[in-house]
């Protein structure tokens, strides 16, 4: 085992013990130089530290003091900080950190700062409002949510864990160039077809050689570009059915009764959307769509409405980083650069 960071977590505070201490024991006895945070009952956190003597440890607070009460910011930055520092060190930039220090962050973490700075506003500005973002890559779809995501229909229960007011779910497995294959396994090589026009077995031919030529442009190839659409397409509606809610019916001694698992983002009304494969194309709006409530698909939380704006400068993970010590710099430029489809202005 060579993780690059490990988690030790486990028990609400006050709870039991047992189990993350045995884990603790476990590591403890697992050769390495990883780091361990540890975010687990508070009343044995300094007894695994003892446990984990002579290796590198973090204490943070517990990520669910209570059952069913989530704190996991604390756990987030101290992975971040142990993250960026053995980032600075390998990459040989430690003579840089004083000038670099207070700016550093991981892309995806400035992505979600601008996301919920520009939804939620700062003293000086008023945000848009609640919203969905999608940012389509070459390995990964990231989506992110920033609203509360509380059940709109009546009679409506929720189940699991409360979600995070800002929250953010990465796809691994889908991706316009290496995680293409997802993409083809998710939708099925018929949808593809269906929606750019090419017979099936031309679909898995092509998609056999963007995962052997990622730096694939399709740029001039009608076959390239139409199949890039219905990728992008495909990757919007499997990334954002991921992360939204579902909602199904259930039967009570009080009658009809629904179920709500996740975010309910039906009345998200704001939907940005970044990445080559939305922002170089005139079809933007049409691929969006796919992220939006489906008839087909009636359990699905997605939202029903959206007006969609378009990243097209890339501009966010910037943003991400000026919000820090200039949030309304950073909201009025997010908010003239990214632009409603189609607005000229």
């Amino acid at each position: 085992m060579k993780p690059d960071i490990f988690l030790l977590v486990g028990g609400t505070d006050g709870g039991n013990t047992e189990c993350i201490l045995h884990n603790a024991q476990v590591l403890a006895e697992v050769g390495g130089e990883f780091p361990i945070v540890v975010a687990g009952n508070r009343t044995a956190s300094r007894q695994c530290q003892r446990i984990l003597e002579g290796r590198e440890v973090h204490l943070c607070e517990n990520v669910m003091p209570r059952f069913g009460v989530l704190n996991i910011e604390p756990a987030q930055k101290a992975i971040r900080e142990v993250f960026l520092r053995r980032i600075v060190k390998a990459k040989g930039l430690s003579k840089t950190d004083s000038l670099l220090s207070g700016i550093l962050m991981p892309t995806p973490s400035a992505v979600m700062r601008a996301m919920e700075l520009l939804s939620c506003g700062c003293q000086e500005e008023a945000g848009i409002g609640d919203l969905l973002a999608v940012d389509v890559g070459g390995a990964t779809t990231d989506v992110y949510s920033v609203s509360e995501g509380a059940p709109t229909q009546v009679n409506t229960v929720c189940k699991g864990l409360p979600e995070p007011f800002v929250k953010r779910t990465v796809e691994g497995d889908i991706g316009m160039r290496y995680s293409v294959r997802g993409i083809l396994d998710a939708a099925g090589p018929g949808k593809l077809s269906r929606i750019s026009g090419l017979p099936v077995p031309r679909v898995t031919q092509l998609v056999q050689f963007l995962r052997e030529h990622t730096d694939t442009l399709p740029s001039g190839n009608p076959e390239l570009e139409a199949l890039d659409r219905a990728l992008a397409s495909c990757a919007i509606e499997t990334a954002v059915t991921r992360h939204a809610g579902t909602i199904e019916e259930a039967y009570t001694l009080m009658g009809l009764t629904y179920v709500q698992t996740g975010k309910d983002l039906t009345q998200t009304q704001n939907l940005v959307v970044t990445g080559g494969s939305l922002i170089h194309t005139q079809q933007t709006s049409k691929i969006a769509s796919y992220a939006l409530y489906d008839p087909a698909q009636p359990m699905s939380l997605r939202p029903k409405k959206a007006q969609v704006l378009v990243d097209r400068q890339y501009i966010l993970s910037a943003m991400g980083l000026l919000a820090a010590s200039h949030p309304a710099c950073a909201l009025r430029i997010m908010k003239k650069e990214i632009k409603v489809d189609g607005d000229p202005k």
